[in-house]
């Protein structure tokens, strides 16, 4: 009896977490897609600039440098804008804690992934777009999930595809097909969900 009662006890607090964030996603805006938009231009900007640098032949640890100096500086500025936007935020739902945690452990592991793997020289730099690309599919995935857009998690599956299709054919182009599917499935959604975040916060004023 004690069993049954535990159980029950644990399924009931399970189902309240679910509909913990279930409402979150809909009382709050947990993710008004401006993050989206600045690592993808970011990123877009790297990646032409490091294609140029290979077509002019400028030596791999510059483009190394590059990359190294851009994502940290972008990672810093990201957190100070991150904690000014906290203390304007009166709100903080869990759903966008989830959110949060979601997307720096994905940053962390496309950095690990980007910087350890071609140093270590345990692959060629060129996989770095096709892991980053399983990553981000699955981040999208989740991310989705969590804030109950289905067109999000939709997304997921261009971004496999296109890791399949970077993983199958290999070569220079991959940076130019990589900053394509950045701008068509990291900042496209993002600025939908600006223009979506702005038009439910003039809602939320009247």
């Amino acid at each position: 009896m004690n069993e049954t009662s535990e159980q029950i006890k644990k399924a009931e607090e399970e189902i309240s977490v679910i509909k913990k964030i279930m409402e979150d996603s809909k009382k709050a805006i947990v993710d008004n897609g401006w993050h989206y938009i600045y690592w993808g231009a970011i990123v877009t900007a790297a990646l032409i600039t490091n294609y140029l640098m290979v077509l002019n032949r400028v030596s791999v640890n510059s483009q190394g440098m590059l990359w190294f100096i851009s994502m940290t500086a972008a990672a810093i500025l990201e957190g100070i804008i991150e904690r000014r936007r906290d203390k304007q935020i009166k709100v903080k739902t869990f759903a966008g804690k989830l959110l949060n945690t979601l997307w720096s452990a994905s940053g962390i592991c496309m950095f690990i992934l980007g910087f350890a793997g071609t140093i270590s020289g345990a692959y060629n730099a060129i996989m770095i777009f096709p892991l980053i690309s399983i990553v981000l599919g699955s981040a999208y995935l989740i991310s989705g999930v969590i804030q109950q857009v289905k067109w999000l998690s939709v997304i997921s599956l261009f971004w496999w595809g296109g890791a399949l299709v970077l993983l199958l054919l290999p070569g220079i182009h991959s940076m130019l097909v990589f900053a394509a599917m950045i701008m068509c499935f990291q900042v496209t959604p993002g600025v939908i969900m600006f223009v979506q975040s702005k038009r439910e916060l003039k809602q939320l004023a009247a």
